[in-house]
């Protein structure tokens, strides 16, 4: 038997080997790559998720607010966060939690607000026993540490058969207490 035959794939193998390696790794210089475990700065990518949960809680672990959106993407240069298509919750101390929607928003680094827009409706109860409160705008600012929201624009309020449109509205919820600031126009059905 000879051995030829076994020496030859070797040599075959060998020979791609030295042809591949160059290639694939040409071009890549260890003076170039960042250490391990780091990133160079202009190289993060920040983070991006599709149907994801972010669930922030206060200091008694309790979920102060869950947000839920369908693509969120992280800028690393901010460290702000952009969502596409909203729907969050945020939870009350003693009151039923308040819902929003949006088509988009942005949530900065810290977490404490949020700039929602595109089809905004946020709702809640109005106060015990009042029914719910719905609040329709184009864009709306939630200050999610103080409870307070802030309508720039055209916004329409919605409770028991009762509407009321203005320009500009800012409210406390944790007091449920709002303040329309221009042009206020209501309509009442029996």
């Amino acid at each position: 038997m000879s051995t030829e035959p076994v020496a030859r794939p070797r040599m075959r193998l060998a020979a791609l080997t030295a042809v591949l390696l160059p290639s694939l790794f040409g071009g890549c210089t260890g003076a170039e790559t960042p250490g391990p475990g780091t990133l160079a700065s202009n190289d993060d990518p920040g983070y991006s998720a599709r149907d994801a949960q972010i669930i922030e809680t206060g200091a008694d672990g309790k979920p102060r607010y869950i947000l839920r959106a369908a693509v969120i993407h992280q800028d690393p240069a901010t460290g702000s966060v952009a969502l596409e298509a909203v729907d969050m919750t945020v939870s009350q101390p003693q009151d039923p939690p308040w819902r929003v929607r949006a088509t988009q928003g942005r949530l900065p680094q810290d977490a404490r607000s949020v700039v929602l827009e595109g089809s905004v409706v946020l709702e809640g109860e109005a106060a015990p026993g009042q029914g719910m409160l719905r609040i329709r705008t184009e864009r709306l600012d939630y200050d999610l540490s103080a409870g307070r929201v802030t309508v720039p624009d055209a916004v329409r309020l919605e409770m028991a058969g009762r509407t009321l449109e203005a320009v500009g509205l800012e409210a406390d919820l944790n007091r449920r207490e709002a303040q329309l600031l221009s042009k206020v126009h209501g309509r009442f059905q029996p």
